[in-house]
């Protein structure tokens, strides 16, 4: 079994594409925990709206390139438009990214995260105990 640690991130009408996704998501694999929702303003010079940013801790027994598949597919189901290098310069109604793999909940939460709001996430978020 795998642990995953999750982002996920929308600036196109994020009080319904996250709770959209988390729903997809919950449907094919077990979600142990989520974070709140924090809100970002906009960053660079390429986005329009503000972010809405949240964690989540699942579990599957799939790989990490077969959940990223599922995953691209599950973007361009909400409306995110295919893999393109232009992509990532655009406003997008979800974004799912896996931050971390690992063989325990403890471990796959222990990665160090690079981007303030993740960190902010990580500090306030109230994470069941695991043994």
């Amino acid at each position: 079994m795998n642990y995953y640690l999750i982002s996920l991130g929308s600036n196109i009408n994020a009080d319904e594409f996250l709770p959209k996704a988390l729903n997809l998501i919950n449907s094919d694999y077990d979600i142990i925990s989520y974070s709140h929702v924090l809100q970002n303003p906009a960053c660079g010079e390429y986005f329009k709206s503000p972010f809405h940013n949240q964690l989540l801790l699942l579990k599957s027994s799939q790989e990490n390139k077969q959940l990223k598949k599922v995953f691209e597919e599950f973007e361009i189901q909400l409306g995110r438009e295919g893999k393109s290098p232009e992509r990532k310069y655009k406003d997008r109604t979800i974004d799912i990214d896996i931050l971390s793999q690992a063989k325990t909940p403890l471990e796959a939460l222990a990665i160090p995260l690079t981007e303030p709001y993740n960190q902010r996430l990580m500090n306030d978020w109230q994470l069941p105990t695991f043994s």
